[in-house]
């Protein structure tokens, strides 16, 4: 099967980073097996193109992904002149796909042109079942699944709402890049936990908005995030050191990546039972990712652990705010590459250990919208303006 660094000269216009369902924490979404069903979801492009590609993933699966079906189109009734009707997204030139467990494949090129900023709605039919195997537990958009093979038809019987992401980790269009390519690479501050749903206002939205409205039209902010990921051990999804190879290093046209991470490292081994890391081994996880950055030719921007002291007992441990102060501390005073200062971005000035009330989303961890807007504005827009040496 094709993998997505194989896929030649196309450009990622969506992606991202699912994690295997076995690995869910009890207070995240839960994954669903479909059976007999359209499952419809909605993903905003970052980037337009005549053609495009869908990159579906069964990393994490046990047993084929079989889907009977898949299709890409724009979301609404199509036109009277069927313009927009759904065009089938084959898999070498088989409407049926069937993805071995642990790979990912890539359709053939899909005749739908698209603009940046447009939702693509991806549906997929499986006429038997279709394990989650790679998902997103919290997208911070809703999917849907009805009765039955609805793919291009007009849609019957009861829909069932979920949260969360499957399959679809990337879209690729046949348009070059012709600007900075960001990659947000992070846990669910980084995904967007706590941001109005369906209403893309997750930080890297805002700092794509703010990119374009600065001159950058072809700007793309990729979001890596994935909540209840960590930086250095499994949990949801492979550690972020695990996974940047996949996520970051493997988009071609990245030329930066924001890296922030380290907060599921400091209050998930209470929950786990597990020995908690030291400041220095999240500092050295948190540098040794800007290395492999930079060793690829991709400028890293280190972002600073944001408050912690909400009303998740398990983060507001003891010992743990002196070990995020520690490891802020070290990415203020390093020099060796920039930073940005996102715990001071959305912090309480009167509580800096604590969310400003106006960016909190109601937890004391996650930001609002408002927050995340403060966490965009918190990235100097003057590092995107040249790719690195």
């Amino acid at each position: 099967m094709t993998t997505v660094s194989e896929s030649g000269q196309w450009t990622t216009a969506y992606a991202a980073a699912l994690a295997d369902p076995a690995g869910t924490l009890p207070f995240l979404p839960q994954p669903e097996t479909f059976r007999d069903q359209t499952v419809s979801q909605l993903v905003r492009l970052r980037r337009g193109g005549g053609r495009l590609r869908l990159a579906l993933s069964n990393e994490f699966g046990r047993d084929p992904l079989v889907l009977d079906a898949v299709t890409a189109g724009r979301p609404g009734p199509p036109s009277r002149d069927g313009r927009d009707r759904p065009v089938p997204a084959t898999l070498h030139g088989r409407a049926r796909w069937r993805i071995p467990p642990g790979e990912t494949a890539v359709s053939d090129p899909v005749g739908l042109a698209v603009a940046a900023g447009e939702d693509l709605l991806v549906n997929c039919y499986t006429a038997g079942s279709a394990a989650p195997s790679a998902f997103l537990a919290a997208a911070q958009r809703t999917g849907y699944a009805v009765p039955g093979h609805q793919v291009g038809r007009a849609g019957h019987g009861q829909p069932h709402p979920f949260p969360s992401l499957y399959w679809v980790t990337r879209v690729l269009t046949d348009a070059p890049a012709d600007g900075p390519v960001v990659v947000a690479f992070g846990d669910s501050i980084t995904r967007g936990d706590g941001t109005t749903v369906d209403a893309e206002q997750r930080y890297p939205d805002q700092l794509q908005a703010r990119l374009r409205a600065a001159g950058q039209p072809g700007a793309v902010v990729l979001n890596a995030g994935l909540g209840g990921n960590r930086l250095l051990r499994p949990v949801v999804g492979p550690p972020m050191t695990g996974r940047f190879d996949r996520d970051v290093l493997a988009v071609p046209e990245a030329s930066h990546v924001i890296i922030m991470g380290g907060i599921n490292d400091l209050g998930l081994p209470g929950l786990l039972g597990e020995p908690r890391p030291a400041a220095g081994e999240i500092i050295d996880g948190l540098f040794g990712l800007a290395r492999r950055a930079a060793g690829h030719g991709i400028q890293p921007v280190l972002g600073t652990i944001t408050p912690i002291l909400g009303r998740y007992a398990f983060l507001s441990a003891p010992g743990n705010e002196d070990i995020r102060r520690a490891v802020n501390q070290a990415i203020r005073r390093q020099r060796e590459w920039p930073a940005a200062d996102f715990a001071v971005a959305v912090a309480d000035p009167a509580d800096p250990a604590r969310l400003a009330p106006a960016f909190d989303s109601g937890d004391g961890v996650h930001p609002s919208d408002a927050g995340a807007r403060a966490l965009a504005a918190a990235v100097d827009l003057s590092l995107f303006a040249s790719r690195p040496s």
